[in-house]
């Protein structure tokens, strides 16, 4: 069995471009896929309580048909888990093919690079790296990417870290913990008023 470094040497800088346009691919769509389950799930979490909201408006203090729009909140609480599991595994699967990309950028000599290998002349606005693409992470990125670098992670761990401190896994789960918080009090002001007499 080969060894994966040893792979690499045998792969065409025509095989890599063309990986390179296949991971891009999956980077996009990965991406694509977090965004509209994030976005089906807030959608559907909104309408869930506020159908609860506007049934709990028309219920008489005392009615005790009021219990069964514990339903809304208890179904948001139940959905916003399941809503950020489905966001969860398609960001990190975003994560993986973006980590990948940097690998074959990196490889080219493209983005990620220590020097620009590509040319004859140099771009008239070098990335920081060197490189002639723009290498911009929020700062928690860009830390966690640097001590990759430094203590020399493998693809895993740096796919792992990244997931802990990317955007859009941290504003889903504050978006679903936001639901879970407001069905908690609609569960107490639910039950408050079905049991005021």
């Amino acid at each position: 069995m080969q060894d994966s470094s040893m792979a690499n040497d045998h792969l065409s800088r025509k095989e890599l471009f063309m990986l390179h346009d296949h991971y891009e691919s999956v980077v996009k769509d990965m991406l694509d896929f977090a965004y509209k389950y994030l976005n089906f799930y807030t959608g559907l979490l909104s309408a869930i309580l506020a159908a609860t909201l506007t049934g709990l408006l028309t219920i008489k203090p005392g009615d005790t048909r009021v219990m069964a729009l514990l339903l809304g909140p208890l179904l948001v609480l139940i959905l916003a888990r399941v809503g950020y599991s489905n966001v969860r595994v398609f960001y990190r699967r975003y994560i993986e093919a973006w980590v990948v990309t940097m690998n074959i950028e990196a490889m080219l000599g493209i983005r990620y690079a220590d020097t620009l290998t590509i040319g004859t002349k140099r771009p008239v606005f070098p990335s920081k790296r060197g490189s002639f693409l723009p290498v911009i992470e929020r700062e928690p990125i860009g830390r966690t990417l640097g001590k990759a670098r430094s203590e020399q992670w493998n693809a895993e761990k740096v796919v792992q870290e990244i997931a802990k401190v990317g955007d859009t896994l941290v504003n889903a789960r504050n978006t679903f913990i936001l639901f879970g918080a407001a069905s908690s009090i609609l569960i107490i002001f639910i039950v408050w008023i079905a049991l005021a007499r």
